[in-house]
């Protein structure tokens, strides 16, 4: 007795805009990840339906046998597969080609769960929503011959038999349908196998990198993902300058208070807020940009930021290691001219990206009393917090020192807490207000108003 999978992939593909079983996922296509994990699985025979006049599938499905439906919906296309499998067939799993990030544990899984007493229909499950494949006992999937019916009735009809497959996998339920979806299935397949907000606990600056140069595709996969942030009224008033140049680098570095990991890093990004875009909209209209407005150059910051938090949270994701350099504001007309960067754009902060090369200790954060507020700001916690930020970052350069000989080379203070720290960095005395005192007027010159 044998097992059959059936690959649906003879949609057209409309809503993205081609053909879903030849899309190029980590350098192979959706319809070869999908026989690959069923071979994995152990799945005796893949049949795989296409429309006809469809393309030829990879020459490495050359030998998988293919047969085309007389309609176009799925059920068809499951009728034309049925008519193709022989006696000997006991279990059929139906793997549609839009979850082809589905691996073969799970296909071995769902297949197993059929020999268990009184299960005919196996489903997999993510956080309570079942997807994708469906493996079902032949005599089970025989009922999609009857006409009109669709795999959703054939599953409803055996619900007593149907057992779920909880997931960790979220493929299972997510189609292949949009173009964005098609770009979130390639960055999953790049991905560390953190969860998002996992990935934000385990955030650390990375100031040191390896050689490794990072390729221009997986650069532009991380902006395209980062630019999809919230932006005020669509306004997008948001750039970025991708650095690699070793001269210019160095440049850059010269700038941002020489900051040797500047150099070092692959590629030094330039997250700019940029209303130049704005501006040849409005002038397209006969208006004339307000850049004078201290309300627009917020909106435009506050863009940069949030696409610069994407950005990076987007490279760790991926394995990468990157650093936020605010000291691209020490000389922000010269930055702005090294870049070439039109009227009406800075940098509001410079980014270092690479394959991390350093495993700093993490610093921690001040306690979370001292930043969540229950309906009013509560100014007693936050004064109570600060004894816990204090402790947190004596802790930090304590480990510091004795795991890591120090921070950048040097051993650092174990008695200064946070609020020592900060009184230094931010008091009187100052020197990051002091590299920037003449920074209102710089972005004047660079087209901003601030009034």
């Amino acid at each position: 007795m044998t097992t059959v999978a059936i690959v649906p992939a003879a949609g057209l593909g409309r809503r993205m805009g081609a053909d879903k079983a030849l899309l190029d996922l980590g350098g192979t296509t959706a319809v070869e990840r999908v026989a690959a994990a069923c071979g994995d699985a152990g799945i005796d025979e893949v049949i795989v339906v296409r429309r006809e006049g469809a393309a030829p599938l990879p020459p490495a499905l050359a030998a998988r046998r293919i047969v085309v439906p007389a309609g176009g919906e799925m059920a068809d296309s499951l009728r034309a597969a049925r008519a193709a499998l022989g006696p000997a067939v006991a279990k059929v799993t139906v793997f549609p080609v839009d979850h082809a990030l589905v691996g073969a544990e799970t296909v071995l899984a769902l297949v197993a769960l059929l020999d268990r007493p009184g299960c005919t229909v196996a489903v997999p499950e993510f956080r309570g929503r079942r997807g994708h494949p469906v493996a079902m006992a032949r005599a089970v999937f025989d009922g999609i011959a009857a006409p009109a019916v669709t795999l959703r009735d054939v599953v409803r009809a055996n619900r007593p038999q149907l057992r779920a497959l909880r997931s960790a996998n979220p493929w299972v339920v997510a189609d292949l349908d949009e173009p964005e979806d098609l770009r979130s299935a390639r960055c999953a397949l790049h991905g560390e196998p953190w969860s998002t907000v996992a990935q934000m606990f385990r955030h650390r600056s990375r100031r040191s990198y390896r050689p490794d140069p990072v390729p221009a595709a997986q650069l532009e996969r991380l902006v395209d993902a980062a630019r999809h942030a919230s932006t005020s009224s669509l306004i997008q008033a948001y750039a970025v300058v991708a650095v690699r140049e070793p001269a210019v680098k160095d440049r850059c570095a010269r700038l941002c208070s020489d900051q040797q990991h500047v150099r070092d890093a692959p590629v030094f990004l330039a997250v700019c807020a940029d209303l130049h875009k704005i501006a040849l909209a409005c002038g397209r209209h006969g208006a004339s940009v307000q850049a004078q407005s201290l309300e627009l150059f917020l909106q435009a910051t506050v863009d940069a930021a949030l696409l610069g938090q994407n950005l990076q949270l987007a490279a760790e994701a991926e394995g990468l290691g990157a650093c936020m350099i605010g000291a691209a504001r020490n000389h922000p007309v010269e930055l702005a001219q090294l870049l070439g960067l039109p009227d009406h754009a800075y940098v509001v902060f410079g980014m270092t990206v690479g394959a991390p090369a350093d495993d700093p200790v993490p610093r921690g954060r001040m306690p979370l009393s001292g930043v969540l507020h229950w309906d009013r700001y509560d100014a007693a916690a936050a004064a109570a917090a600060l004894d816990g930020a204090d402790a947190s970052l004596r802790a930090w350069a304590a480990r510091t020192n004795a795991e890591r000989g120090g921070y950048r080379g040097r051993p650092v203070s174990a008695t200064k807490g946070w609020t020592e720290r900060m009184a230094a960095a931010w008091g009187a005395d100052s020197e990051y207000l002091g590299a920037r005192r003449t920074l209102a007027d710089e972005l004047r010159r660079l087209g901003f108003g601030l009034d």
